[in-house]
């Protein structure tokens, strides 16, 4: 399962990397513009380049075309690009990046609202980082307007799902039971195979690549998707590992992308083998962990929590 092929990037996408050059020579768009917000903007034209918004502080501004163009605006970096990575944008669009060189956000121009960088986070203490799970977050890897779709499917085209069962030894067999010992929820495999195939999509374009520039590990086979939700006093999981018995020891990966994050309390993710911290991901984002790992779905408290769930190898 390789990345999907991208015809044009939307948001929630990661810029591929390209060469880039100019007057002072060549630069590689992932080596020397990640880590900082990015502005990215594909004029028509010469004169669009001339009257692009002023640059704010604390962002890095490149303006690509086939050549870099003469006299573009004070505090952007004029660089020529390869064609085929340049009809992956639209002309006079501007893009703000992240620092991970995601697309947050569009605008076309002209504009007197340029897209800008969401409040900057707070960095972690060593006592904080100490104890962090090595996890991997990959934000809007579902589009909201997907998530509300998942949620709505499960509840009215999967009538809510079913009660999640666990699979236990009886007798010599392996039975599904019902244990709320280890579990309880409710999950579904989805229903319909046009809302699938744009599951499917989704993780192929944004969420393989990160995986396997993240954890250098090629993605061959996808488990099923089951939909989920876990209701306030009867959703939880117990700590517990993805991949310690037969039937799903070609496990590697877990993702889970949080549905509805906000309208529930509770229902975090633990790692307790590296810590206290609680991970609950925001709506769209997906998160990403070694199924060798310990992991609890935390009892949820009030609404209901929806994710959706797979496994990679």
């Amino acid at each position: 399962m390789a990345g999907a092929p991208l015809e044009r990037l939307l948001p929630g996408d990661r810029v591929p990397d390209v060469r880039l050059h100019g007057s002072d020579g060549g630069r590689t768009l992932h080596a020397e513009f990640a880590g900082a917000p990015l502005w990215l903007l594909k004029p028509s034209s010469a004169t669009v380049a001339a009257s692009l918004p002023e640059v704010p502080k604390g962002i890095t501004a490149l303006c690509v075309g086939a050549q870099a163009f003469p006299g573009t605006a004070a505090g952007w970096l004029s660089l020529g690009a390869d064609a085929r990575w340049l009809e992956l944008f639209e002309d006079d669009v501007l893009w703000l990046a992240d620092a991970n060189l995601r697309l947050q956000q569009e605008q076309r121009l002209p504009s007197s609202h340029a897209p800008l960088p969401a409040r900057m986070v707070e960095a972690l203490g060593a006592d904080c980082t100490l104890h962090a799970a090595p996890v991997l977050q990959i934000p809007d890897v579902f589009e909201r307007d997907l998530c509300r779709e998942l949620i709505r499917h499960f509840e009215v085209d999967c009538a809510g799902g079913e009660v999640s069962r666990v699979l236990v030894m009886e007798g010599g067999a392996q039975t599904l039971q019902l244990d709320p010992s280890i579990k309880q929820r409710r999950e579904s495999t989805p229903r319909d195979p046009a809302l699938e195939a744009r599951m499917h999509e989704r993780v192929m374009r944004r969420a393989l690549p990160e995986i396997a520039r993240v954890f250098n590990f090629p993605v061959n086979r996808r488990d099923s998707f089951k939909l989920l939700s876990y209701p306030a006093g009867a959703g939880y999981f117990r700590a517990h590992r993805d991949n310690d018995t037969p039937d799903v020891a070609h496990r590697r990966f877990a993702l889970s992308v949080n549905l509805n994050h906000g309208d529930y309390a509770g229902g975090e993710f633990r790692y307790p083998e590296f810590g206290p911290h609680r991970y609950s991901p925001a709506t769209g984002t997906a998160l990403v962990f070694s199924c060798g790992l310990l992991h609890e779905v935390l009892p949820v408290d009030r609404g209901i929590r929806y994710a959706v769930t797979t496994f990679l190898s």
